[in-house]
């Protein structure tokens, strides 16, 4: 093209003065012919001009280049609108979890930046001193780190973790000193980040979001707790906008344009109360303290309900020594409420004497000797001294049995209701399974293995693994007259794009036991803590620090409470179990009031450093239901949040995990049940694309091999009906109402097609 060109121009002159000498034109004769070339010469340039013009518009690029998203650079912007991660709060509205932003410092020692006078923005190389000084006194960054990066060839310089996480009003402070100081060269980026208001607050349980970098923008996802497992109901979703601009890359108002729009994420109402919490963790700080212990922890729910009003752990963290977490021995990550299975000791008594009531396979007037030994295993109590004697009469009832805690008692009445029996109430009351709370990284526990010896000592709580989550779905059905209760860890979900909230309600799960049998489970507990010669919680010196005569060591009002105490072994990492005289797991579950329980209240101690005794327990337990007691009426009344009731679209779930689908299911505010053990969905009761309301119960089919009848208490006539269908059943119904009563088809037994189910309803 260029060579084209150079002869276009050219030519026509050289061909001119080549005519000129040849013709000896005049000179007007000549500059009309330089005329007439010149003429011909824009004719050529101004098509070609053209041409290219043309082919600009229709190819729109110039080598790689994008001509229209290169003139719309120049005059608009598209930006992103980052999505605002949801807030957590407590039940009441109390801000728990919230956006907000830290600031990093940095140093620049790139000598080459000064200002307009030149005067330095710089860090000089004779201020390093008192850098060293500034920084180290303003936010405790280690001397010798500061010195390394100011000495380094780079232009600008951070200072690790310290120099991180700074809030706004410790960097405005900085600012504010470094300007006093004359410091020049110090600056601040921002991050987004989480702000935690309440410090140590249920930490392992509420977890922590941290900023991640996410198709090339930062955004906060969860790294545990609950802002992991609702990370995706707390997200939200990033939108688009464009805006025009004038030449100086100003936005003109007037010219936003929305192309995608933000989508918020979704506020979680949980079902703390933050001033119970608040009690719970100072007492658990003084419990940490005056025990030793290597790890503490204690849970309070609302026994009718099923909602976690409050729950700790130690050793614990908050947002600002969460780097340094590690440091504390037998510090954990896990929420010791959910993700750590133990042995839970003598309070699984409660559902041993549940089952046994329930079946009538215990006189609690009859009498029996403290011995056993089964098979190679002697049976002891732990009255028992060296020289075999115990130190409590050796003749007792069951009923006395229960409230010494008797072993050799739980024992003989295992063996009297049979493995079978006690294995078909531990299926009821749901121990080996997940309670699918929502919480991410659940540990489901164990039942005992089938050999006769483990199977007597999990009627003592040893040889079985549980949390304290499944503890506490079982002691719903010890305080509710027999009706289980799914714990509950979210009040509500609230949507802030379309103004609809999603509430949770009181989710039965179960009818495992009658109510005579949790009453009487109940009445027995109280004597655990009222009888002076057997009772584990009777206090012969009571206790001064609470002002407690001789007496029940658990009063709450001036009454004393329900309770069940524990002493479990642990196991070893060698085999085995510790031997240490410490090396126990202490706990103790407390019901309150003792005949119509509003309040469980579980907590236990591993390792205590000190010698033991309940009354560590008891510093907590009381004072916390003495609160909670004086705030029942409040506890009924959740946060206003001026919102609609919502709805919930059902997906298709067939073929995928059936435990994850749960979970997920439970963040959406419904309840879902898994029928069966299978790995996959295969069919579900609710169909794709059906909107329903919160709390809706959907049934899960899986692909298990054996068809198990699920507990159907609760349920709705339309629910039995599919479960037939998929089984392959009759159903008769006897008496009239609107729920599920009883079944004859036990829960946890094998169905074969044709089998005929009858169900009595009720109201």
């Amino acid at each position: 093209m260029i060579k084209f060109l150079k002869k276009l121009i050219f030519f026509p002159f050289r061909k001119v003065s080549r005519n000129a000498r040849k013709t000896n034109w005049s000179t007007e004769r000549n500059r009309k012919r330089v005329g007439k070339s010149l003429f011909f010469l824009a004719i050529a340039l101004f098509t070609v001009f053209i041409f290219r013009f043309v082919w600009l518009i229709t190819v729109n690029h110039v080598g790689g280049t994008n001509l229209t998203t290169m003139a719309k650079s120049n005059y608009q912007s598209t930006e992103t609108v980052h999505a605002k991660r949801g807030t957590i709060y407590d039940r009441t509205g109390a801000a728990i979890a919230v956006d907000s932003s830290t600031y990093t410092i940095y140093a620049v020692i790139d000598k080459t930046q000064v200002d307009s006078n030149g005067n330095p923005l710089y860090i000089d190389k004779k201020d390093f001193t008192k850098v060293e000084d500034f920084l180290n006194s303003k936010l405790g960054i280690d001397r010798d780190l500061i010195k390394k990066q100011l000495n380094s060839k780079l232009k600008q310089v951070q200072f690790g973790p310290k120099g991180s996480d700074i809030s706004l009003e410790k960097m405005k402070e900085i600012q504010k000193a470094a300007e006093n100081e004359k410091i020049v060269g110090l600056g601040f980026t921002a991050n987004i980040s989480r702000s935690y208001p309440f410090g140590n607050f249920a930490s392992q349980f509420i977890g922590i979001a941290r900023p991640k970098d996410e198709n090339g923008t930062q955004a906060l996802k969860g790294d545990m707790g609950l802002e992991k497992a609702f990370n995706n109901v707390l997200s939200g979703e990033n939108g688009k906008e464009t805006y025009q601009k004038d030449i100086y890359g100003r936005p003109i108002p007037g010219t936003t344009k929305v192309i995608e729009p933000v989508k918020n994420g979704q506020d979680v109402y949980t079902t703390l109360d933050a001033q119970l919490q608040r009690n719970l963790e100072g007492y658990m700080d003084k419990a940490a303290t005056d025990t030793g212990a290597q790890q503490l922890s204690g849970t309070l729910v609302d026994a009718h309900t099923g909602e976690i009003l409050a729950t700790s752990q130690r050793p614990t963290y908050t947002a600002t020594t969460i780097n340094d977490a590690e440091k504390q021995k037998y510090f954990t990550w896990n929420s010791l409420l959910s993700q750590s299975a133990f042995e839970p000791g003598s309070t699984f008594k409660t559902f041993l004497m549940a089952g046994a009531l329930d079946s009538g396979k215990v006189n609690l007037n009859e009498t029996y000797q403290r011995k056993l030994q089964v098979y190679d295993t002697t049976i002891n109590d732990w009255d028992v001294t060296e020289n075999k004697s115990y130190t409590l009469p050796e003749t007792v009832t069951y009923a006395q049995g229960f409230a010494l805690s008797s072993n050799i008692g739980m024992s003989k009445i295992e063996m009297n209701m049979g493995d079978a029996l006690w294995g078909s109430y531990l299926n009821k009351f749901k121990f080996g399974l997940k309670v699918r709370a929502g919480l991410d990284g659940e540990n489901p526990g164990a039942l005992p293995s089938s050999n006769a010896v483990s199977q007597i000592q999990s009627s003592f709580g040893q040889g079985v693994a549980v949390t304290p989550l499944q503890l506490i779905r079982g002691w719903t059905a010890i305080a509710g007259n027999g009706t289980m209760l799914e714990p509950h860890i979210v009040s509500k979900v609230v949507d802030p794009n379309t103004k609809t909230s999603l509430t949770s309600k009181a989710e039965v799960v179960g009818h495992p036991v009658s109510n005579d049998a949790a009453s009487g489970v109940r009445d027995l507990m109280l004597t655990v803590n009222t009888d002076p010669v057997y009772g584990t919680s009777y206090s012969t010196s009571g206790d001064s620090e609470q002002n407690l005569a001789a007496g029940p060591l658990f009063m709450v009002n001036g009454e004393p409470a329900a309770v069940k105490t524990g002493t479990a072994q642990i196991a070893s990492t060698t085999g085995g179990y510790m031997t240490g005289s410490q090396d126990y797991l202490y706990s103790a579950v407390v019901m309150y009031p003792a005949k119509n329980p509003d309040f469980i209240f579980y907590m236990n101690v591993k390792i205590p450093s000190e010698s033991w005794t309940l009354k560590y327990i008891a510093r907590v337990a009381n004072p916390l239901l003495t609160s909670a007691e004086a705030m029942k009426n409040d506890l009924s009344v959740s946060a206003d949040t001026d919102t609609k009731a919502g709805k919930v679209t059902i997906e298709n779930y067939k073929g995928k995990d059936s435990g994850d689908t749960a979970d997920s299911l439970r963040r959406t505010v419904l309840s879902p049940v898994i029928i069966g053990t299978g790995a996959k969905v295969t069919a579900q009761s609710i169909a794709e694309g059906e909107k329903v309301s919160a709390n809706s119960r959907i049934l899960l089919l899986t692909n298990d091999k054996d068809q198990v009848m699920p507990d159907m208490y609760d349920w709705s006539k339309k629910e039995v009906e599919q479960l037939a269908n998929w089984f392959g059943i009759k159903v008769t119904y006897e008496g009239s109402g609107n729920k599920v009563l009883t079944q004859s088809i036990e829960t946890s037994t094998n169905v074969k097609k044709g089998q005929t189910l009858t169900v009595k309803m009720g109201n």
